[in-house]
């Protein structure tokens, strides 16, 4: 594998994963109140144009990334809908 193969996937893994925690983290304490909306919507807009963006250049380091990102940010706006309501 060559060395910027190698650095993609860091890359990859490690943006994919940066929402995971957070994910984890609300689905414990059951508390999302101090989560932006407007963080969630940009997440979940910037995840679906870098998609897009991977699709067209055929880069998986790209779209894979950002589908598994766009995922995360989606279950916490799931979580952010369901436990906001919970007051």
């Amino acid at each position: 594998m060559e060395l910027s193969a190698i650095f993609g996937l860091l890359g990859a893994i490690t943006a994919s994963t940066i929402f995971f925690p957070q994910v984890l983290q609300t689905y414990k304490t059951k508390r999302t109140r101090d989560l932006s909306w407007l963080t969630i919507i940009i997440g979940i807009l910037n995840g679906f144009v870098w998609t897009i963006y991977g699709l067209m250049k055929s880069d998986p380091f790209i779209y894979v990334t950002n589908i598994l990102l766009s995922i995360a940010t989606l279950m916490l706006a799931v979580m952010k809908k369901k436990y906001d309501r919970k007051k």
